[in-house]
């Protein structure tokens, strides 16, 4: 856990008026493990909320899980949570999150705690294929379980010089989801498969219970689909899960 105090000189008000305002001291040492770096800063408060921006960094070659609504808070005895949504922090890369409080306590405080327990776990970037599916162009389904993700089918336009669909994927599981739009193969009618070659390299990941949108984009050389001609997107290998296992922080 870490303890936040705020800068006495620096207070604006009366401790009684709700516009009171508590500037808290920036933590000095960074909370350092194996895994995750983090660093606090800009914390600010009045009766009705609480803020504090929180610096995380990823020192592994996996994906962290980062769930901020796991932070236990206490003003006065009293615990809060943050309502801040779970998100993934990419390998060895880092990013800057504003944690925010309002409701559950008068935050017209001159320090609080913080404790960080069950919120943080690890999950491999080689994910295990999960189920597979594919969607005909045009369409006799807009939406198909493969579990733990459903996928649908939100907008399409067709035609032998191109494909253009855009697809919303929800992640059902508890680790973390990953689409790998390279391994997105288009099918023609006779078996043939066509690599999708204007696919991003850069994997897409979704948090547990969360939804992203994809646009499968294929353009097509002169005779390549013939006039009439249905096509297929197949999902096969594209989706994938990595089990995550919690980190102690």
């Amino acid at each position: 856990s870490i303890g936040i105090t705020s800068q006495s000189f620096a207070q604006k008000g009366k401790k009684d008026d709700p516009k009171h305002t508590n500037y808290f001291l920036d933590v000095e040492e960074a909370i350092e493990t194996r895994e995750v770096v983090m660093e606090f800063s800009n914390g600010v408060s009045r009766m009705d909320f609480l803020k504090f921006k929180t610096k995380f960094t990823n020192n592994t070659n996996d994906f962290l899980l980062i769930d901020p609504s796991k932070f236990t808070i206490t003003v006065n005895g009293t615990e809060t949570h943050p309502k801040e949504k779970q998100f993934i922090l990419d390998p060895n890369e880092n990013t800057s999150k504003t944690i925010d409080v309002k409701e559950g306590a008068n935050f017209n405080v001159d320090q609080l705690e913080v404790v960080l327990d069950s919120a943080f776990s690890r999950a491999s970037v080689k994910g295990k294929p999960t189920g597979a599916g594919e969607f005909k162009m045009k369409p006799d389904k807009n939406s198909i379980m493969m579990e733990p993700f459903a996928v649908t089918l939100k907008k399409w336009r067709f035609d032998p010089k191109e494909l253009s669909a855009d697809f919303k994927i929800r992640y059902r599981g508890e680790g973390i989801g990953i689409v790998n739009e390279s391994k997105i193969r288009i099918r023609r009618e006779d078996g043939t498969v066509l690599k999708n070659t204007d696919a991003k390299d850069k994997l897409m990941v979704i948090p547990p219970m969360a939804t992203k949108t994809l646009t499968v984009v294929r353009p097509f050389d002169k005779g390549e689909i013939g006039k009439g001609e249905s096509v297929y997107v197949v999902w096969d290998e594209a989706l994938q899960e990595s089990d995550s296992k919690p980190i102690k922080v």
